[in-house]
């Protein structure tokens, strides 16, 4: 049996030019961890992790596994430095069209990994590529070909094969985006155990954000070839002034938290947010389990007090940090708060407490008279509760 690489953070600073756009960014992705590239659609993005990959051209930059370097061309000087072909980069590939070599069956497609890397190959399936091709649920399908697998079938055989060439990196370029909608689901909770299952660095590209809440530990944002922000995934996905660069009127907060009951008789849950309390529709996932939750801006209420007459179940305390209004005669303004920080019985700090956002008119503002420095009540529904299992 072979040895699996050592697990290396990949780290990526380059220069990308295509038509129309000039990509400069940089981001690193740790063994077993994620790091998701958003922004909208011709930001750069896919450019960029092309280039990472040796798979399309770079001006300048660097690339590296650790300290094992992949790319490193000084600006001006493209004929100089290191740049590794595709194949000795061993950074393996999946995308939206989940290629299958259609000359090979299932099993063919998951020993080529090891074929093109020059090691013994037979008809017989190795340890490895066996068991991820039972971790993936493709024993039943090894003799197929290309031709009678689904689209999500394609996708897990697509990962296999890449996962049995045993990369130093997974570089996932909206890998779920030729699978029908309501294949995603499993697909992603599949997705979303190879970085701890493999200790590898992971980066990934997606235009639905459901997908990077589930799987990312830090997200950059691209926009028109810069990046415009990056850090812990809970934070930048929390900062609504982002929003021109994500998702509009659906942008919001992204809260994390552990699962702490289910209410059976009412099907709800209740998860632990900073030591306090936040009920949502029930959910599947077990008591301890680690959550993200998503709440829209424009579906927080601000408070002074706990009300006591309303149909909204959850109400946190925080404190305002920052009041932004749409211009001087806008129609609404964007109000950050802190959410408390969690203290323990002698009162030391916990955890800091999160950051969340509310768009609100801005007559509700001027009229509350909301500043900085404020304490508040946050007030959400149930309902506009969207709850996604954290990694």
């Amino acid at each position: 049996m072979s040895t699996p690489p050592l697990p290396r953070a990949l780290s990526v600073e380059l220069h990308v030019r295509q038509p129309g756009l000039d990509v400069r960014a940089q981001f690193r992705a740790p063994p077993g961890r994620v790091c998701a590239i958003v922004g909208r659609q011709g930001a750069g993005k896919s450019a960029l992790l092309k280039a990472a990959a040796g798979l399309a051209p770079a001006l300048s930059g660097r690339v590296a596994l650790g300290p094992d370097v992949l790319y490193d061309v000084k600006a001006g000087e493209p004929s100089s430095g290191i740049d590794l072909p595709p194949h000795a980069r061993r950074l393996s590939w999946l995308d939206a069209q989940a290629h299958v070599f259609p000359h090979l069956d299932v099993r063919g497609n998951l020993l080529y990994g090891r074929r093109v890397l020059g090691r013994l190959w037979s008809q017989q399936l190795g340890p490895e590529p066996a068991a991820i091709s039972h971790w993936l649920g493709l024993d039943s399908l090894l003799r197929l070909r290309a031709e009678a697998l689904g689209p999500a079938q394609r996708v897990r055989v697509a990962l296999g094969r890449a996962l049995a060439a045993q990369p130093h990196a997974l570089l996932l370029d909206n890998p779920l985006g030729g699978v029908p909608e309501h294949e995603r689901e499993e697909l992603l909770a599949v997705l979303a155990k190879v970085p701890t299952r493999f200790r590898l660095p992971v980066v990934l590209v997606s235009p639905r954000m459901n997908e990077v809440i589930r799987m990312a530990d830090e997200v950059v944002i691209l926009h028109e070839g810069r990046m415009a922000s990056a850090g812990p995934t809970a934070q930048i996905l929390s900062d609504v002034s982002l929003s021109t660069f994500l998702e509009g009127v659906h942008a919001g907060s992204v809260l994390e938290g552990e699962v702490t009951r289910h209410d059976i008789e009412w099907l709800l849950s209740e998860v632990d947010v900073g030591g306090q309390r936040v009920t949502v529709p029930a959910t599947l996932h077990g008591v301890g389990s680690k959550v993200r939750l998503k709440v829209r801006a424009r579906d927080i209420a601000l408070h002074r007090e706990v009300p006591v007459d309303t149909s909204t179940s959850n109400h946190l305390h925080g404190r305002i940090t920052q009041v932004m209004l749409a211009g001087e005669h806008g129609t609404y303004g964007a109000v950050g708060v802190a959410l408390s920080p969690q203290l323990d019985a002698a009162g030391l700090l916990v955890r800091p407490g999160q950051p969340l956002w509310a768009l609100l008119t801005r007559k509700a503002i001027q009229q509350m008279g909301w500043a900085p420095g404020q304490p508040c009540v946050v007030g959400f529904k149930a309902m506009a509760t969207a709850v996604s299992p954290w990694r």
